[in-house]
């Protein structure tokens, strides 16, 4: 996959950060409210490091000018910080390439047809607004290490189904309501995010369905398989879903 412009924001996520992880330890978990205490026990082993990057590989379909069109993409993730999200979408016949990027330094969104033609480009102040968002709900998803009172993740309660969870987001506190069935496995995720391509921009229900739980190369209990959209929880839900994905791989960065 072509690395061009997004190579030193890839490598600034990876990078370790020099200071050793905790280890989760199940009993800070306790005082939670239900769906979070069951969450993170069913999601983090008992020891666990609490690495807070995670690399993710995965496919789905991702809706584009009222069409669905396979992609395949992979990304990094690290909490509070960032992520970079490389994609090819379409074929041969039709194909885009880019990259959704979010570093303390930058937000950017650029994807060319066939590696040439830019067709969809964005930057600034609403860009990272919105990828703030974005960067919460998918730290929910892919990074349940990042969830725990030791990473400093702090939860309210809702009922016995969900909760809340208040996460730093690159330059905001983002909240995510989340919702945990009785085993522990996340089955949805909510929040206001920012939708920057609104006339004007503003503040618009966002959220999804995890369909399929996965087991990271550590053993730790990731979403596989989903979907997300705008209007999540509203009547305009089925109109707003963009995308749909299956992780085939997920590996912790340290």
């Amino acid at each position: 996959m072509r690395k061009d412009w997004t190579g030193d924001a890839w490598k600034r996520l990876s990078e370790t950060p020099g200071i050793p992880a905790e280890h989760f330890d199940p009993a800070t978990s306790t005082d939670l409210p239900g769906p979070a205490s069951r969450l993170l026990r069913h999601s983090v082993p008992a020891g666990a490091a609490l690495t807070m990057a995670v690399g993710i590989e995965m496919t789905g379909e991702i809706r584009i000018g009222g069409r669905w069109r396979r992609f395949r993409a992979e990304q990094v993730l690290r909490a509070g910080m960032g992520f970079v999200w490389r994609a090819v979408v379409g074929g041969p016949v039709l194909r885009f390439t880019g990259a959704d990027i979010l570093t303390p330094d930058e937000a950017r969104m650029d994807f060319r047809l066939h590696g040439l033609v830019p067709v969809a480009r964005s930057a600034g102040a609403d860009t990272a607004r919105s990828a703030a968002g974005r960067l919460a709900a998918e730290t929910v998803a892919w990074l349940p290490q990042a969830l725990t009172p030791q990473a400093g993740a702090r939860w309210s309660a809702i009922d016995d189904d969900r909760a809340r969870v208040a996460l730093r987001a690159s330059s905001e506190t983002v909240t995510v309501e989340v919702g945990v069935d009785p085993s522990g496995q996340l089955r949805s995720l909510e929040l206001e995010r920012w939708n920057a391509a609104a006339e004007p921009p503003a503040f618009e229900p966002f959220g999804g369905e995890v369909t399929a739980g996965l087991l990271t190369t550590d053993g730790v209990r990731v979403a596989g398989a989903g979907r997300v959209g705008w209007g999540w929880g509203t009547a305009q839900a089925a109109e707003g879903e963009f995308f749909r994905y299956t992780i085939t791989a997920a590996r912790p960065v340290p």
